[in-house]
């Protein structure tokens, strides 16, 4: 006889191994981990599936409050992020709904007549982008501060704002009354969070704090008034993004949003078996991933985002959502849908995931592939992520102007006399930077258009100096495929199989930061008894 705990052994076990498996042939853990739900179900062990759905609601809330600390509300207020996220739904629902409402009149055995207002909510569902998927895609490749990066968490945030709405008027239920005192109570919160994280030391009270934050003060206090958690939590981290240790807290909460994340992965899995019917309708509703997917492109092109930047968050929002699961759930209760659209729209979901992990992996590589064409649709005008092109008499040039970057800056600029230039893909960095009149300029190093057209001729040295290891290795490989002799690149890791990459992409330098600082310390203690 199993005990709980067996159970969730096996469930460990089969999904370390298949996000093992997934990594190893180059593709994202959570391919494997969606593997494993399926899997656990085919094999009938679905018991605990409240503790499952459990822990998956938990990863989803400490998803969004993570992406919360990191967010400038700011950027949500550019056109190409909420004009794009708007046009973009109106255009995917009514396209989407015309679809599966004339699929269904055909019939063809596989979906019975509906109407088209039951068509407009599958459409509705289908418009959304997966947060869980956008987010880690972002995380590995280290881009989730970039340029791109913010256009697509901006345009899920404008999404969950649409979710609210709809579970809203779903449920015919208006937010209760005390909806109304939100702005107050999140003002009288902030105020006393700010001053509690003074006080907090760098411990488990630190971890501890996070989680109320999420859950208590953001989710519950949203759910206790009729509006949607995730959005409390969501909104929590928002309204802590600006304290000095956000970057600290969202280290402490990552672990565990990632582990409480697999269980989202589970559960998809475990919503139910495919028939052939399921199957049919997945399979038509990937073909209309490639409509959802372009006119992401076109939308982003149009509001002048330059190619790459609209490709890369285009590939990332290239999926369907956790929400579709949601809105089929109170289609169902509801009587408008059929329970077998659970089953359709998690195996849609799970087949979005598995064919845009492989592109989002290569997204570099897909751009620098198909540069000519896509380069195409860049409108002839200036555009808000324009590479620079001069870098005036700059002799070093640091890459990355986070926590590393700018002591590598202040040190370089202390100690050599030639002219120093700090680069960065994030606005905010760069006007913080400058706002403290250091040499520093917007631009993407992991774009290959950014070594192609900047003037390299009097830089002697370039430091890769970015926090994110995906970051400096993207570079150093766009470094690779240029002319560079007489270029002397360093760049910072902290594990071997990671200096291990970077020298295999052309680094001369390579200073671990585990394994040095024992070294450095050792040496500036001696140095100052000396």
């Amino acid at each position: 006889m199993f005990a709980i705990w067996h159970i969730d052994a096996i469930w460990i076990s089969i999904a370390f191994v298949a996000g093992y498996l997934a990594k190893k042939v180059n593709l994202p853990p959570l391919i494997g981990f969606l593997a494993t739900g399926f899997l656990l179900n085919f094999m009938g062990m679905s018991e605990g599936n409240i503790a499952i759905h459990a822990l998956a609601e938990l990863g989803v809330m400490l998803l969004l409050f993570n992406i919360g600390l990191k967010i400038n509300i700011k950027s949500l207020l550019h056109k190409e992020i909420w004009a794009g996220a708007g046009i973009h739904a109106v255009i995917t629902t009514l396209v989407f709904a015309s679809l599966i409402s004339i699929v269904s009149t055909v019939g063809l055995g596989y979906l019975t007549p509906m109407s088209f207002q039951t068509a407009l909510i599958i459409g509705f569902a289908l418009s959304f982008s997966s947060t869980v998927f956008t987010i880690k895609i972002l995380e590995e490749r280290g881009e989730v501060n970039s340029f791109h990066g913010n256009i697509a968490i901006g345009i899920l945030v404008i999404q969950d704002v649409l979710a609210v709405i709809f579970l809203t008027v779903s449920k015919n239920e208006i937010p209760s009354i005390w909806a109304l005192g939100l702005p107050i109570y999140l003002y009288i919160i902030r105020f006393l969070f700010y001053r509690i994280l003074k006080t907090i030391d760098h411990g488990e009270l630190l971890t501890l704090f996070g989680f109320f934050a999420a859950f208590v003060a953001g989710a519950m206090s949203f759910d206790l008034v009729g509006l949607k958690a995730d959005l409390g939590a969501l909104i929590m981290g928002i309204l802590l993004g600006h304290h000095g240790r956000a970057k600290e807290l969202s280290v402490h909460m990552s672990g565990y949003k990632d582990f409480f994340l697999i269980a989202f992965f589970f559960e998809i899995g475990l919503s139910g078996l495919p028939t052939w019917s399921t199957l049919f309708v997945a399979v038509i509703m990937m073909l209309m991933l490639v409509f959802k997917s372009g006119l992401f492109m076109y939308i982003f092109t149009r509001f002048n985002l330059r190619a790459r930047t609209s490709l890369l968050a285009t590939l990332s929002l290239s999926t369907y959502s956790e929400f579709g699961l949601i809105v089929a759930a109170i289609g169902v209760q509801a009587g408008w849908l059929e329970s077998s659209w659970l089953v359709t729209l998690a195996l849609a979901l799970s087949l979005s995931f598995l064919v845009a992990a492989p592109f989002n992996h290569r997204a570099h590589e897909i751009f620098n592939h198909f540069k000519p064409q896509l380069m195409r649709l860049n409108t002839c005008t200036v555009h808000p992520d324009d590479e620079p092109s001069n870098l005036g008499d700059a002799e070093v040039l640091v890459c990355g102007m986070g926590r590393i970057g700018r002591s590598v800056y202040r040190q370089v600029s202390q100690d050599h006399d030639g002219h120093v230039v700090g680069v960065d893909y994030n606005h905010d960095t760069v006007e913080g930077a400058q706002s403290e009149s250091k040499n520093v300029i917007w631009g993407d190093v992991t774009d290959s258009n950014f070594w192609q057209n900047v003037d390299l001729s009097k830089v002697n040295m370039i430091f890769l100096a970015f926090t994110s290891h995906a970051s400096n290795l993207n570079t150093s490989i766009e470094l690779n495929n240029i002319e560079h002799s007489g270029i002397k690149i360093g760049a910072v890791c902290e594990f071997r199989d990671q200096a291990k990459e970077l020298h295999d992409n052309g680094v001369d330098f390579i200073y671990n930061a585990r394994e040095q600082v024992g070294k450095e310390f050792a040496k500036e203690f001696l140095l100052s008894h000396s």
